[in-house]
């Protein structure tokens, strides 16, 4: 039995949850959607038996573009050298220092591959300022390298059937719909920074276009956190913002959602806003994002706000 309800999870949930659980019950997980560079915040402390998912590593490394999803098999060669068992419930969480941000994108990966119970925490900052318990040290950061396999009887392994393929969608498809060649209607959201959304601000890259992609509206993942310590707000705040925007309407409707970002990572925030608010739309996330649409549109498929 799965203790937690919403995709969505508060630390007092989860401190009840691993402390009253009864033996028998299935396993919950705590993964770490960081970047290696904060091995040493990791170090210093973490939910106790967290596992370390190193999103740098676990990624198609062969993609021009940043954070683009891995293949099944590396991500359930990733798993098993965790030693993640598909009946697992997984709860992700971000470092304190980055409040809310990898964290939906790992979740997103997670159910993308078939992986049934899969929750966000809520975040480790408010974790610790609650004064819930605390681990430390390298344990789980050490582990085998992707590829190795686990023990006999552990593997993690993604069937063909557990891909769940139209929550993605491709360049090549989203041109198609911008140009008028595939669906009538849809939003495209973007959580871009504002400037970088209106073509005021210059990329990271000076030589990369900035801009948005036409009839696309803004929802910056700022939006979406409170100020401070960056926690996901409820449901009904979620829904005053993604109104205000123009990504939901007043009386909600089934139009499909694209949802993009810089490099795939923040669009899974705005995934996760949508499904807490009730968003009747299918969501697919445009995985190469920004950093794939610039390099290979015109100026004619790029826009900026006056």
């Amino acid at each position: 039995m799965n203790p937690f309800t919403s995709p969505l999870i508060t630390p007092t949930e989860y401190h009840n949850a691993t402390t009253t659980t009864a033996p028998q019950s299935r396993r919950i997980v705590p993964l770490a959607a960081y970047r290696p560079t904060l091995h040493s915040s990791f170090e210093s402390f973490h939910l106790p038996g967290s596992k370390f998912f190193n999103l740098d590593q676990i990624r198609d490394t062969a993609s021009p573009y940043p954070s683009m999803l891995p293949s099944p098999s590396l991500f359930a060669a990733g798993m098993t050298a965790l030693g993640i068992r598909k009946d697992d419930i997984l709860v992700i969480y971000d470092a304190d220092e980055i409040g809310t941000y990898h964290a939906p994108r790992l979740a997103f990966m997670c159910e993308l591959f078939g992986h049934k119970d899969v929750h966000v925490l809520n975040n480790l900052r408010r974790y610790v300022k609650l004064g819930l318990p605390i681990g430390s040290g390298p344990e789980g950061i050490e582990v085998p390298a992707v590829g190795t396999g686990g023990e006999q009887g552990d593997e993690y392994v993604v069937e063909e059937r557990d891909f769940d393929t139209e929550r993605v969608i491709s360049f090549e498809e989203v041109k198609d719909i911008v140009l008028g060649k595939g669906q009538k209607e849809v939003r495209i959201v973007d959580a871009r920074i504002p400037g970088r959304f209106q073509g005021a601000q210059p990329e990271m890259d000076p030589s990369l276009r900035s801009g948005h992609m036409p009839g696309a509206v803004n929802v910056p993942l700022a939006k979406l956190l409170q100020d401070g310590d960056g926690v996901i707000l409820s449901p009904e705040e979620l829904r005053g913002v993604l109104i205000d925007a123009g990504a939901l309407a007043e009386e909600d409707d089934e139009v499909p959602y694209i949802l993009t970002c810089n490099s795939g990572v923040t669009a899974a925030s705005l995934d996760l806003a949508l499904r807490l608010v009730g968003a009747k739309g299918t969501r697919r996330i445009y995985d190469g994002s920004w950093m794939e649409w610039t390099r290979r549109v015109g100026d004619e498929l790029i826009e900026v706000s006056q």
